[in-house]
């Protein structure tokens, strides 16, 4: 019995140590996992207007039918074919279909700094107009950010750390913020 009592008492031990760890590294893949599904979702739009060599545009949405006004893109977003380029999915038009629908929903954000909310991607790939920085936090802040930056010419690329004080910068050089 007072070998049992040892061995609980132990194992009690070492999980108040690993428990810290183990949630660090369970946010810190959440936030790895929204980043790269963003991604996959921005160069599948920028593929397939290059493909198809009409506009596509990404945006964020609630349903999955309609762009919201809202900078905030992890409660979900889609892209559609947009050839009349009014920036909105017309399911009526069999040329302007939705591609792809990501519902999100993670205790985080995900803030585009591009006033336009969406990025369109023309026939050509490029996103001119559009580009800008996507800054993922959760609530431990700037220093455990993620970000993804597009660029004019319509490519898509993670944010670095390049000053060294941990936390990476957007597309301008500045280090990003959470709100």
């Amino acid at each position: 019995m007072v070998e049992l009592m040892v061995v609980l008492a132990v194992l009690g031990a070492i999980l108040v140590l690993a428990a810290p760890g183990y949630q660090t590294l369970i946010l810190n893949n959440r936030m790895l996992s929204e980043t790269y599904a963003l991604r996959a979702t921005l160069s599948n739009a920028r593929s397939e207007a290059m493909a198809r060599r009409a506009p596509v545009v990404v945006c964020p949405t609630l349903n999955g039918t309609a762009c919201e006004a809202t900078n905030n893109w992890l409660p979900g977003y889609m892209s559609f074919v947009d050839t009349d380029g009014d920036n909105t999915a017309d399911p009526n038009d069999p040329d302007e279909e939705i591609l792809q629908y990501e519902a999100r929903g993670i205790q985080a954000s995900a803030i585009y700094d591009n006033g336009a909310n969406r990025v369109r991607f023309t026939p050509r790939g490029t996103a001119l107009g559009t580009q800008g920085t996507f800054t993922f936090c959760d609530e431990r802040g700037a220093e455990q950010a993620r970000a993804l930056i597009v660029n004019a010419v319509g490519s898509v690329r993670a944010a670095i750390d390049t000053d060294a004080d941990d936390i990476v910068e957007d597309a301008g050089g500045t280090d990003v913020t959470c709100p």
